[in-house]
């Protein structure tokens, strides 16, 4: 992630005291906690957002200054969810592998997960 991305995240991380974030871009927020908690090697998105709350997530990714991500997410949605990250204009750019650090029971280590690559 760029200083960009994160300048942004921490400015609606602080706009977030004052003012409730909307769920789509708390889903984003929540994306980008955990891709830097992780370092994954791409901003990931473990959870995407409800039917109802893609275009605004989509939106705060592009504000953000987020150009690619990776979905992980394995839920039973995630082929409608993948057609309304579509319709949103995200463009599929084919399969990936979302290297993370992980601690574990003392240990650390990296995983890598299986996702899908996407073009804001």
């Amino acid at each position: 992630m760029t200083e960009q991305n994160n300048a942004y995240f921490r400015a609606l991380e602080q706009a977030s005291n004052e003012t409730p974030l909307t769920d789509g871009k708390h889903r984003a927020y929540i994306a980008w906690v955990k891709s830097l908690r992780s370092q994954s090697s791409i901003f990931e998105v473990e959870d995407l957002p409800w039917d109802k709350d893609t275009h605004d997530f989509v939106e705060t990714l592009r504000a953000a200054g987020i150009v690619e991500f990776a979905v992980t997410d394995q839920s039973t949605a995630l082929m409608r969810l993948l057609h309304l990250l579509a319709a949103e204009g995200c463009t599929m750019q084919g399969l990936c592998k979302v290297t993370r650090s992980e601690i574990r029971w003392g240990g650390e280590g990296t995983e890598e997960y299986q996702g899908i690559l996407f073009h804001t």
